[in-house]
């Protein structure tokens, strides 16, 4: 008996040492792979020069995000970003949004003294989840840009209109035609009150659409695209050097994918938005993708939108949404298309805390520490007390060597439950390690709030149970004094 213990303890022992040497042997092989970042000054674009070779025949660059809030994430992708406009001629990137919200933005900064309050205005047209310090630095290194041999210029891949910060709803529309007129008057037929109320029921997510809308909004877009044509010589003029007159071209056929995304769902309709929002977004990406001058664009977006999706993975929302099919991603099917002229990047935490959103339409967000205790997590912990990129289509990653770059990994997506799985060499070609992240560099007060608004069942319990402490000691102090 003694004898077949000990035997177990040193196959135990033995095996443990294998792992341990296998475990060596992996990280000493990827050390040789990745590229290393300086955390200290992710804006500095020299550092990101490993690119060159890797996307020399790319024109499509999507630059994903796995959490949306965070610091470091926006600041390594603004440090490529400057990498790539300068030196391979990406000038055009396109967000998440629409496109009504960054053109009008985008005329008022062009005209601005651009200084820090102007870039503050100019990010009113991201969603609320970069209207953060950091991404306002993406503004700032643009307006340094525009007089430049590579101006960079800023508008949506993406078909939701009316959903930036301070552009919600109408508004997109409102200040879209008050830009619109310093170029051109509008048709004899537009009155403009009417034509914004009719162009509404389009906008933040179709929440205000009906059917009995889709006529009006059809006709308030060709009188749209009526406008655009008598501009668009004029906005040439103004700036013959950013596409500026280009994508206000494109914008009639946005409106009506916007238009089309809202009849399709029949309004509000949480359980198809991402699949049919996504599918249109593709269709818009190829239009901004022939119509740009050189062809190339750059493309952030949430890793949902951007990635490969091999799994076909269901996400799984909180409370009255259930099961939202991520379908075929903007990502997906540009791969599918465009094949090798596509090149996806994503940053992942190893640790941290940070805000995750836990379902963002009802703003249901709340900080929360954040830990990769994957298998691939644990491997990459080990490689470097560095950031660091790895390039997934490298010859030297092989999933031998590698496995759990080649097999689906458990991964959580923002703060949503349920069961989410990533193939990362399948379903991106470059992943960025972060070793620690934070919360954006908002003012502490604003991240309490933003945060209570998750936790508010915990926050009214703690309430109730101090008052009832204050009430019980009150009772307690009178009694005493008779």
């Amino acid at each position: 008996m003694y004898r077949m213990i000990k035997t177990r303890i040193i196959f135990l022992l033995l095996f443990i040492l294998c792992g341990f040497q296998n475990i060596n042997g992996q990280v000493s092989k990827l050390q040789n792979i990745i590229k290393y970042i300086d955390s200290n000054d992710y804006g500095n674009k020299e550092q990101y020069s490993f690119l060159s070779p890797i996307i020399r025949d790319v024109d499509i660059i999507m630059l994903g995000e796995s959490i949306h809030l965070t610091r470091e994430f926006p600041l390594v992708r603004i440090g490529m970003i400057k990498y790539l406009n300068q030196y391979h001629g990406f000038n055009v990137i396109a967000m998440e949004g629409g496109a009504a919200d960054y053109w009008a933005t985008q005329d008022i900064l062009f005209s601005s003294e651009k200084n820090e309050s102007d870039f503050t205005e100019a990010l009113s047209a991201f969603p609320f989840i970069w209207n953060t310090p950091e991404v306002q630095k993406l503004i700032a290194y643009q307006a340094s840009t525009l007089q430049s041999t590579n101006p960079l210029y800023i508008t949506a891949y993406d078909v939701q209109q009316g959903i930036g910060q301070g552009m919600k709803n109408e508004k997109a529309f409102k200040i879209l035609a008050e830009r619109l007129m310093h170029y051109s008057d509008p048709p004899q037929n537009i009155i403009l009150e009417d034509w914004v109320a009719a162009m509404s029921p389009i906008s933040n997510h179709c929440i205000k659409y009906g059917s009995s809308d889709y006529q009006k909004v059809v006709s308030a877009i060709d009188l749209f695209e009526e406008w655009v044509n008598s501009a668009v010589p004029e906005v040439k003029k103004h700036y013959p050097n950013i596409p500026h007159d280009v994508i206000l071209k494109t914008m009639p056929k946005s409106f009506r994918a916007s238009l089309t995304l809202c009849e399709d769902l029949g309004g509000f309709n949480l359980s198809r938005y991402k699949v049919v929002r996504d599918s249109l977004g593709f269709i818009n990406t190829l239009d901004l993708i022939q119509s740009i001058p050189n062809n190339k664009i750059l493309i952030w977006g949430h890793l949902s939108h951007v990635y490969y999706d091999s799994q076909d993975n269901i996400i799984s929302e909180m409370g009255e949404w259930k099961n939202i099919a991520v379908g075929p991603t903007v990502g997906e099917r540009l791969k599918d298309a465009l094949g090798s002229k596509v090149y996806t990047i994503i940053p992942f935490a190893e640790s941290g805390s940070t805000i995750l959103i836990y379902n963002d339409l009802n703003l249901d967000i709340g900080y929360s520490k954040i830990e990769d205790r994957s298998k691939l997590g644990t491997l990459l912990s080990k490689v470097s007390e560095k950031d660091f990129f790895i390039d997934l289509q490298s010859s030297a990653l092989t999933a031998e060597d590698y496995p759990e770059f080649f097999k689906k990994q458990p991964f959580a997506i923002e703060g949503l439950e349920g069961d989410f799985y990533i193939n990362y060499a399948s379903d991106m070609d470059g992943l960025i390690w972060i070793k620690k992240i934070e919360a954006p560099g908002w003012p502490l007060f604003k991240i309490l709030l933003l945060s209570s608004l998750h936790y508010k069942k915990q926050i009214a319990f703690l309430f109730i149970v101090g008052i009832g402490w204050l009430i019980f000691s009150r009772v307690k102090k009178r009694k005493n004094q008779k």
